[in-house]
This record gives structure tokens, sequence and C-alpha cells, in this order.
């Protein structure tokens, strides 16, 4: 997604959970179980017009930019590493 590829991933676990979720009510990607659901979301992304398909992968880059970044990693591993002495 951070390379711009339209993703589809397997609708459980990570993909679900915290990678393919929607950037400011739009999507990012899609998720499938089944082999027809996976046939029905690669038709979707060839039926997009290229304009809509370019929104996507942007918003796609921006959401994972955004919640996977050098910065907020260490901001995360910093209040982790925090919160047990802030505890005391």
């Amino acid at each position: 997604m951070a390379a711009g590829v339209i993703t589809i991933a397997h609708r459980s676990g990570g993909p679900k959970a915290d990678i393919i979720i929607g950037f400011e009510g739009r999507d990012t990607g899609f998720l499938a179980e089944t082999e027809e659901e996976y046939a029905h979301c690669i038709g979707q992304v060839f039926s997009k017009p290229l304009a809509e398909r370019q929104q996507l992968q942007r918003d796609a880059r921006a959401s994972v930019e955004r919640r996977f970044s050098d910065e907020e990693f260490a901001s995360r591993i910093w209040t982790r590493m925090l919160r047990p002495l802030l505890a005391q």
C-alpha cells in the first residue's frame, strides 16, 4: 500500500483489524475471503475509472504513512516504555 499497490487481502487478522481500513471515509483496499469475493474485488479494481484508482492509491499510501511512520512507531514505543514508570 505504501508503494501505491491496490491491495486485495484476506478478510482476517491484521488486514481486517488495522491495515486495510478506511482513510477519511474512503476505501484503502479490498478484503475478501472466498474465491468469488476475490474475483469480485479484482473486477471492482479494473472497472474503476483511472481517477478513482489513483485516489484509492493516494488514500492507501497516506493511511499507512500516517499509521506506520517512523515517528508513529517511535511515539508508540516511547509511550509503552514510559507507561509503567508513570503508573508508579
